[in-house]
């Protein structure tokens, strides 16, 4: 077996692997340096899931870096390193993230994403049939306390939350939050965290959440300590309460907890119990000019003027009068006999600035935990509400200081569960003015109340464009049907693939239909470097239509510019069309970044031609255009001399002219639907933009917009979940058949947005 494990009994690591292995630091590695009979030595600081690659063999990439034995953080370098066949196979197996790993046998080649990802700038690769090995030993977390902290090092730590900002995006890419935990040596410690997932942050719903942090750096900053990520950040939070679940909030698949952890947890509990106050509160116990965090269900809801009026109720009646917002309540969101049955258990929450946003895309019925929420007296103005003076109201603020926000909570969660024991025994009083008739009709009773809120957010979370007076069929009929057919269904979504959204973008042909892969960086940094050997033509620079210039890289390698515009590029560069010669991936990508089109050629003996249709044929800025290779006729580069005089380019014309067919990009996505009747796979194709109501052409390069798109499939297919707690999908299917099959596919269905659900509980 390539893969070894050590046992932590039997000393050293070192002690355990064969004694001609020497060990080489990867800040020493070259593409010169031997490597036989020599080991790298490293933490698994990133582990990245198993793939298949198209010839059928398995490949899977992690990032380790260099291991020392003090954990100071400088000069640390990490690399690279790709398994192939089985031994990818075994290696996602047995290795965890932030296991030690020694590794032996592996091939030196240069990395094609080193100015990218900053790290090494070459990279290893390991296959079985080459006598690569694995010597792995998990690891034995040490956790330090917060006063034996030292700057520039690189630590794991238990704490309790004082303090927090919820995670916000940045000006870039990544989001951010900010916590500030203390353990029982009385010290704090201030954290910023960054990450461009949102999921890989702490989930902190309140202060007094114990949280622990994985490879969190320590720095010196005016005169403090502080904690910054690290490679390899991980985090995971706790309820805080003693008896609370052990049940960890986090964005891994895959974390350490063992007897210890526990032990630890429930000893920071018992601490922060006697030390700390806790922030929550009923209803039933809130003062005036208390600031408190509520966990609540959402009974309705309004947008007013500056602010959105949330109606909800913990299942306590306040103890004081309650201030009401609105008079009539016609415009109000919800059920208006829920809010009858009600009436004397819900208070009104305005919602300002920076939480409009989050308030409006509410449903009713959703569990909600609103932090820092401010209970004020209410001073009325006009005189007929003069009765009124002493009313509690109840702010959410603008701004994000200790927590302030409002979470949506899993119905499965520890929290909703209390919650719901308060709902079910809560004395409801029916309104007067309602009939036993309209209470029929709504089976309401008292102990189902929040079942029943539960049930408005049982609407469809995709709508129709068009076909609304077909009635529904169920999918075992769908089967049965002969295509081809058109059909109205409703079913839920068990799974999808691929999971991560990006995958699903490809490039196709409107002529052929083919549909390709959208090349990653490896294969492409191969194309160029091809490219890059073949020599100049000297004859082919400086014609009529373009100016040459050549330059050279670091590595005195020549490039050569052929710039079709006569203006002076330097102070225009934005919109300067160049064609470039021999340049790496990479330095194509700088220059995409300077100048506005960028068309890579090479040299034939009679003119400049473009590179294999398997490579960009124009970039301009992050967005690649490519042709197809069956249905384009390319001559050469000529074409574009008509062109000089235009500023902006659009690649539908630059493609037309230089006989390319052009690719364009599309989703394409295969769904598992079942509903309750049979299963059946569907695929989203040709109208995916309009389900999604994104363009694939953005979702490839835009990171933000991929993000968005994992959140609406967690929507339509929340992970963890049972077939009953599935939401419902209403989709327009066409069946037809093919040489390969008959499929089944979505059209005129999209994913619903808030106005396009209409609660009628």
């Amino acid at each position: 077996m390539p893969v070894h494990m050590l046992s932590e009994g039997g000393g050293r690591a070192e002690a355990q692997i064969p004694n001609h292995l020497q060990r080489i630091e990867i800040k020493k590695l070259t593409l010169d340096s031997e490597c036989e009979d020599k080991y790298v030595k490293g933490h698994v600081v990133l582990k990245y899931p198993l793939n298949v690659l198209p010839n059928g063999r398995q490949m899977l990439k992690a990032v380790i870096q260099e291991h020392v034995t003090q954990q100071s953080s400088s000069g640390i370098m990490s690399i690279n390193v790709y398994f192939f066949g089985m031994l990818a196979k075994d290696f996602s197996d047995a290795v965890k993230q932030g296991g030690i790993v020694m590794v032996t046998g592996f091939s030196l080649i240069r990395s094609p994403t080193a100015n990218k990802d900053k790290r090494h700038p070459c990279q290893l690769e390991l296959f079985e049939e080459k006598k690569a090995t694995v010597y792995v030993q998990n690891p034995k977390y040490i956790y330090v306390p917060l006063n034996e902290l030292k700057p520039g090092v690189v630590v794991n730590v238990y704490g309790v939350v004082t303090y927090y900002k919820p995670p916000f995006p940045t000006k870039g890419t990544d989001y951010c939050s900010a916590v500030t935990i203390m353990d029982q040596s009385g010290r704090k410690l201030s954290c910023t965290l960054f990450s461009d997932k949102l999921e890989a942050l702490p989930q902190i719903y309140k202060v007094g959440d114990i949280v622990r942090f994985h490879r969190i750096k320590t720095e010196r900053f005016q005169g403090e300590l502080k904690g910054v990520t690290s490679a390899g950040f991980s985090a995971l939070t706790f309820d805080g309460r003693v008896g609370g679940p052990v049940i960890p909030r986090t964005g891994s698949k895959s974390y350490h907890f063992v007897e210890e952890d526990q032990r630890m947890l429930e000893m920071l509990r018992q601490w922060a119990a006697s030390r700390c106050s806790p922030s929550e509160q009923n209803l039933s116990t809130v003062q005036p000019k208390q600031f408190f965090d509520l966990t609540c269900q959402l009974v309705a809801k309004a947008e007013l003027v500056k602010s959105v009026l949330l109606k909800v109720w913990d299942g306590t009646k306040c103890s004081h009068p309650v201030w009401k917002v609105l008079e009539e309540e016609d415009i109000l969101e919800g059920s208006a006999v829920l809010m009858y049955e009600l009436q004397n258990l819900t208070v009104d929450v305005q919602v300002y600035d920076n939480h409009i946003e989050v308030a409006k895309s509410l449903k009713p019925g959703a569990y909600l935990r609103i932090n820092n929420l401010h209970a004020k007296l209410h001073a009325s103005t006009a005189k007929k509400q003069i009765s009124n003076e002493n009313h509690l109201q109840f702010h959410l603020h603008g701004g994000t200081i200790y927590g302030r926000g409002i979470q949506v909570l899993s119905a499965d969660s520890y929290d909703v569960q209390e919650l719901k024991k308060k709902l079910e025994s809560a004395e409801v009083r029916v309104h007067p003015n309602v009939s036993d008739s309209v209470l029929l009709d709504f089976s309401i009773n008292e102990g189902t109340l929040h079942a029943q809120l539960e049930r408005c957010q049982q609407q469809s979370v995709t709508v129709l464009t068009a076909h609304q007076h077909m009635k529904i069929t169920s999918l075992s009929n769908v089967k049965n049907c002969k295509p081809p057919q058109k059909f109205r269904i409703r079913a839920k979504l068990k799974s999808y693939e691929p999971k991560s959204l990006y995958q699903s973008v490809k490039r196709c042909c409107p002529k052929c239909r083919i549909l390709q892969e959208i090349p990653d960086d490896e294969s492409l940094a191969h194309l160029f470097q091809d490219a890059s050997t073949r020599p100049l033509n000297l004859n082919l620079h400086n014609d009529f239509w373009y100016k040459t210039a050549v330059g050279c890289t670091k590595n005195k390698q020549q490039i050569a510019f052929h710039f079709l515009v006569e203006d002076d590029w330097e102070k225009d560069a934005e919109k300067t069309s160049v064609m470039v010669e021999r340049a790496s991936l990479n330095e194509i990508f700088q220059l995409s970044r300077r100048f506005g089109n960028i068309i890579p050629v090479t040299s034939s003996e009679e003119q400049l031609t473009l590179l294999d249709l398997s490579a960009p044929f124009l970039i301009q800025g992050k967005s690649c255009y490519y042709g197809c290779k069956n249905c384009s006729n390319v001559t050469g580069v000529r074409p574009l001399r008509q062109f000089v005089q235009q500023e902006s380019w659009e690649a539908t014309t630059i493609a037309q002219s230089l006989g390319i067919q052009l690719l364009h990009h599309v989703f394409l996505v295969k769904l598992e639907l079942d509903d309750g009747t049979a299963c059946l796979d569907a695929i989203l194709w040709h109208e995916a933009d309009k389900f999604f109501r994104s363009l694939p052409s953005e979702a490839e390069v835009n990171v933000a917009l991929q993000e968005e798109l994992e959140r609406t499939m967690k929507t339509l297919c929340p992970p963890g979940k049972g077939f009953d707690e599935l939401p419902w999908l209403d989709c327009c299917i066409m069946t037809y058949s093919t040489e390969d099959g008959v499929f089944n596919q979505i059209f005129d269905t999209v994913v619903a947005e808030e106005t396009d659900i209409l609660f009628n509980c």
